[in-house]
């Protein structure tokens, strides 16, 4: 089947084509995965999100935790200086289900709509 495609990052991920909007691309920092977690924590709420293929799945617990917590994962194999500070915004967003104000404005900074390219 070939690479799997990213679900929350860059013009060719799912995100882009299902939701028209995506995480911008670059390595891991606070601003970014505070971008993700804020897509993880709006597909949580709506109760879906997308499998690599693209395809519509059910977005549970289980895996807003799993995918928010890879961020750190991320973060140290791209050999980042912010994997603590996501950490905490990681744990933060585990425990209160939202993100600090803070982080939610810096998502936003980090959150492409596509319509903003054209």
């Amino acid at each position: 089947m070939g690479d799997s495609t990213s679900i929350y990052s860059g013009i060719r991920s799912c995100y882009a084509r299902m939701e028209g909007i995506y995480v911008e691309t670059g390595p891991m920092d606070a601003a970014k995965a505070a971008a993700h977690l804020y897509l993880h924590l709006r597909d949580l709420e709506r109760g879906f999100t997308y499998d690599h293929e693209c395809r519509r799945v059910p977005m549970t617990w289980q895996l807003f935790e799993a995918r928010s917590r890879y961020l750190v994962e991320i973060c140290g194999k791209q050999g980042g200086r912010e994997c603590g500070e996501i950490e905490e915004l990681v744990e933060e967003a585990l425990l209160h289900r939202a993100l600090p104000k803070w982080a939610e404005e810096l998502a936003l900074r980090k959150i492409i709509r596509i319509s903003q390219l054209i």
